[in-house]
């Protein structure tokens, strides 16, 4: 009965976190397509997008928590490496 019970609260926990990130990365691709439609250029969409995550990651943190701002943080910080390292790729898979 306990562990059912956890294994509810671990699975809410997760589906919420698998929600935020989502519309984090929503958030972040129509920021990319915004920029490019905007003509702005790759090193300066970089930065803009690199100072958004940062914003991002404020955020998660004010509203969900350390928990969850940490976690959220941790694949900010990842949207971040591919959007460094990897910039011809123009969707991730979460």
């Amino acid at each position: 009965m306990v562990q059912n019970a956890i294994s509810v609260v671990v699975g809410l926990i997760l589906g919420l976190f698998t929600l935020i990130v989502s519309v984090i990365a929503v958030i972040e691709e129509a920021a990319r397509k915004a920029l490019v439609a905007l003509g702005i250029p790759h090193q300066v969409q970089t930065a803009l997008l690199a100072l958004l995550l940062l914003l991002l990651v404020v955020v998660s943190f004010r509203l969900f928590g350390r928990l969850f701002g940490v976690l959220i943080a941790i694949v900010l910080f990842a949207l971040l490496l591919h959007a460094l390292f990897a910039p011809d790729m123009t969707a991730i898979a979460i």
